[in-house]
């Protein structure tokens, strides 16, 4: 694999980094907003310039379905998990308990995938809540994470928790 390039895309309160090349997405982590940081890091490939249309489609209209190439591994476990939540439509959530019965495991360990998932906001495990109708935990795989973020993304897609 040669040297990935990174994308630094902007949210209204967060900063979603993009690691790729020029065929597939690799990893997505959350940071904090830094406009000292330029927005590519590394070479311009065609699937930069699409990774940021899609993004934008998606900030103008929460209902757009993402249609990038990504390359991630995992354990069967997590991909299991991975795959259950990229089939929850936007404006959707459920449990974690309810997303375990799925594939027979429990609550703990679909957060326990939700905090590897590679890619936040593609793999949308913001989608996954409590069985209390609250938030729930929140975990990108990196230091910077935040409720804030969660509830932002839920929000944009138009539900509403306490």
């Amino acid at each position: 694999m040669l040297a990935l390039t990174q994308l630094n895309y902007s949210f209204p309160s967060f900063m979603l980094q993009v690691e790729h090349d020029n065929d597939y997405i690799y990893r997505a982590n959350f940071a904090k907003l830094d406009d000292s940081l330029p927005q590519i890091v590394g070479v311009k490939h065609d699937l930069t310039s699409e990774i940021i249309k899609q993004l934008d489609e998606y900030q103008k209209n929460p209902d757009y379905q993402f249609n990038l190439p990504y390359k991630f591994d995992g354990s069967i476990h997590q991909l299991k998990v991975w795959q259950i939540i990229r089939q929850i439509p936007r404006g959707h959530t459920i449990s974690y308990s309810d997303a375990a019965a799925l594939i027979h495991s429990a609550p703990r360990a679909i957060g326990g995938a939700c905090g590897k998932n590679p890619l936040p906001v593609f793999i949308p495990c913001h989608r996954i809540i409590a069985a209390d109708k609250k938030l729930g935990g929140f975990n990108s795989g990196n230091i910077f994470f935040s409720l804030d973020i969660k509830k932002w993304l839920l929000r944009h897609e138009g539900i509403i928790l306490s």
